[in-house]
């Protein structure tokens, strides 16, 4: 499987990315290499400390997950739109949930492509550049279009799904994995 880049913020919701996290290691042996803007020390917004995190740098292959969290959704809102966009030119899947959204509509990569987030106006009160509405799809679940994977903050069970058939797992093990994490919900 390719390496997965989880971009983290202070305050990260760290439920939208455990499924992905959790169940890619254990389950696949999916290499994670946690990062942030500036590298260093967070907390989630559960509280769990994060001793050190790399800083964050385009990787040449792979998958770069941006987590949300309340740092993109502040007035002066994170910019990695220049080191997402270097990745997406090397070849890498982007992928954001929740408020990672916002980061990817900075960098004009939802502008034209299927993509889905935490409502039809969440994206549009965060980015006033922001073109894809067009595009938008309002789904319950991630949305993949060629190489942006998108997720509302609900949805961590099909956007790991996603992300770990972008990163080279078997889809058929991945859509496994989303049942069992979805179990509890069916009737």
């Amino acid at each position: 499987m390719h390496p997965i880049t989880v971009v983290l913020t202070e305050g990260y919701s760290d439920w939208e990315i455990a499924p992905l996290c959790g169940a890619g290691r254990a389950f696949y042996r999916a290499e994670l290499r946690f990062v942030s803007p500036k590298g260093g020390a967070l907390k989630s917004a559960a509280g769990l400390s994060i001793a050190e995190t790399g800083r964050f740098e385009a990787p040449d292959d792979g998958v770069v997950v941006v987590c949300g969290g309340p740092a993109f959704e502040a007035d002066d809102g994170l910019d990695i739109g220049q080191k997402l966009r270097q990745s997406r030119e090397s070849g890498c899947v982007i992928a954001g949930i929740c408020g990672g959204t916002i980061a990817l509509a900075r960098a004009s990569m939802l502008d034209d492509v299927n993509h889905t987030s935490n409502g039809p106006d969440y994206l549009k009160n965060y980015v006033e550049a922001y073109s894809g509405t067009g595009r938008y799809v309002d789904e319950p679940r991630a949305v993949r279009d060629k190489d942006i994977i998108t997720a509302p903050a609900p949805a961590p069970a099909s956007f790991a799904r996603e992300v770990l058939v972008a990163a080279g797992l078997d889809p058929q093990k991945a859509e496994e994995l989303e049942n069992m994490l979805g179990a509890e919900h069916s009737n």
